[in-house]
């Protein structure tokens, strides 16, 4: 039994089958940000009649057990589509999703891809506070941006699961234009307690020192001053745990990783 599902723009069956093909995505992209186990791609595309500059990502899979359980899954491009508009609701600037395409046989996904809009002039959060050159009162403004963004993202009982710097795109700074990236993890959650809001910010890496030591000029501070005024001494508490859980957690991959 097979079952094909698109939602958003329309796309003919032509467009469809080329876009289930990494090959030809690889082929016809003007920019390659990814070509891994997901390919994410630019190329342009004509969208109801009209040629536009487009972002496509074509999941694949990273290991056996996913591909066993897509039957009761929602596929990765769905639930990057449904975490964009969870999003765009609580106010939290993404590139707007323009289609989204799951193909399954028995139940199983084979393929999935999702469309959203190609977001030009941009600069990752990370190229942008570690650059020696960037001077410091935009560095700054740019992680209050970010603050206000992941406290938003929080409030709307939302967790990224993957807020590292680079899934922050940073346009017009005078326009707090922020886009927020990379949202096949994103959950939804009934209630977030403050350990799962300080272990989704730990990812982030602001500052070398870890909160092991209160300096002046910490990034890790400024944050969680434009995060959580009200409750920023326990905020540093539980992010300073947090940010070990996290050392600790990639230290066990990484040793994982050597055994093989």
């Amino acid at each position: 039994m097979i079952y094909r599902s698109l939602h958003g723009k329309k796309l003919n069956k032509e467009q469809i089958d080329r876009l289930c093909n990494k090959g030809w995505i690889l082929e016809r992209a003007f920019h390659i940000y990814k070509n891994k186990t997901n390919v994410v791609a630019a190329l342009e595309l004509n969208v109801n009649g009209k040629p536009q500059r487009i972002v496509v990502k074509n999941f694949g899979w990273r290991n056996t057990i996913s591909r066993i359980l897509s039957p009761v899954m929602r596929s990765r491009a769905k639930k990057s589509w449904d975490a964009s508009h969870w999003l765009l609701d609580a106010r939290i600037i993404v590139p707007r999703p323009i289609s989204v395409y799951t193909d399954r046989k028995f139940g199983f996904i084979k393929k999935n891809f999702l469309l959203s809009e190609y977001i030009s002039n941009y600069r990752s959060a990370r190229r942008i506070l570690r650059d020696m050159t960037v001077d410091t009162e935009l560095k700054e403004r740019v992680i209050k941006i970010i603050a206000e963004v992941v406290s938003r993202l929080h409030s709307a009982y939302l967790l990224h699961n993957d807020l590292t710097l680079g899934n922050f795109l940073v346009g017009d700074i005078n326009y707090n234009e922020v886009h927020l990236i990379d949202l096949n993890r994103l959950a939804r959650k009934w209630w977030l307690t403050p350990k799962m809001k300080m272990y989704d910010i730990s990812k982030m890496n602001l500052c070398r020192c870890n909160l092991e030591q209160e300096h002046e000029n910490c990034t890790w501070l400024l944050f969680l001053r434009n995060y959580g005024p009200d409750n920023y001494d326990n905020n540093i508490m539980v992010l300073r745990k947090a940010i070990a859980k996290n050392r600790l957690r990639k230290q066990v991959k990484s040793l994982r990783k050597k055994k093989r």
